[in-house]
């Protein structure tokens, strides 16, 4: 189920989010799917949101998502600018309008590294919550080691059939050797500098069973443990999506200061900022073509 477009030199395969019926160059679809994933009902993620056909992101306020950096950076400011929620499909969702965009200003994406995948995106009219409309909680501490968490999207099949309904699947944080250890062999010497050097702000997870599961057109999605959002989808290693056996989220918990300060999340409106809360710095603005 993942993401969309970049496949980074001979080591990362990005979770971007591209036009339906993009191929790569086997002629294999990997527009958007989500391997041997479960269908899910929303009511069990009512945080869950769908981006204009591309990426997923994750409800954190009544007039905030979060998503991946590398949904945004890049793509035409009307490729993202819709929002689903509220449902298992796109027809049965309610769509709000997504006014501007706020990428990491640390966000760094190339042959070589991706970290800091996160970017924030502001409705332009609040949701209303409801029993399928739920914000998750920013983590106030870091994720736990070989513990479950869940992952859901939209996305194609292991058959390469088009779903319109959300779909889930259980994965597992791996600690940095594991990880390594169910890379492609010819993955395992690039990423050694890359998974020691970058371990705090990017998670590891894998599957419960040894199958397949992230692919292209799940970026951003969140992934959770309980109602806490732990990480967003940001890319596989890998050459292709079936070859991968793990896949890496931007880890939420270094960024809840930063979080905080672009939402106002956790600040009262009582504050001596008021409803101008937060500030509007310099890249608050869409960064796309």
């Amino acid at each position: 189920m993942l993401l969309l477009s970049v496949i980074l030199a001979n080591a990362v395969t990005t979770l971007y989010a591209m036009p339906a019926k993009e191929s790569n160059n086997t002629g294999d679809d990997l527009s958007s799917r989500i391997w041997y994933g479960e269908y899910a009902d929303i009511s069990e993620y009512p945080y869950f949101a769908y981006l204009n056909g591309t990426c997923g992101a994750g409800i954190i306020s009544d007039r905030w998502l979060i998503t991946a950096a590398h949904c945004i950076k890049g793509v035409k400011k009307d490729r993202v600018n819709r929002a689903w929620v509220g449902g298992n499909t796109t027809q049965t969702s309610q769509v709000y309008a997504i006014d501007y965009a706020v990428i990491h200003p640390g966000y760094i994406s190339n042959d070589y590294i991706t970290i800091n995948d996160i970017a924030l995106l502001h409705l332009a009219q609040p949701l209303t919550f409801s029993n399928t409309v739920q914000p998750l909680d920013l983590p106030e501490m870091e994720y736990v080691l070989n513990a479950v968490h869940k992952f859901a999207g939209h996305g194609k099949d292991e058959h390469n059939d088009v779903t319109e309904y959300l779909m889930s699947m259980e994965v597992r944080t791996l600690g940095v050797k594991e990880c390594m250890s169910n890379l492609p062999e010819t993955q395992i010497r690039g990423y050694t500098y890359r998974l020691d050097h970058v371990n705090k702000v990017v998670i590891c997870v894998k599957r419960i069973d040894n199958k397949p599961g992230a692919c292209h057109g799940d970026s951003g999605s969140p992934l959770v443990r309980g109602n806490t959002l732990v990480g967003i989808a940001s890319y596989i290693p890998g050459p292709t999506c079936q070859e991968s056996r793990v896949g890496m989220f931007a880890n939420v918990a270094p960024f809840v200061g930063w979080i905080k300060d672009i939402t106002g999340i956790g600040y009262s409106r009582d504050s001596e900022y008021g409803d101008d809360f937060p500030f509007k710095w310099g890249f608050w603005s869409w960064i796309s073509q």
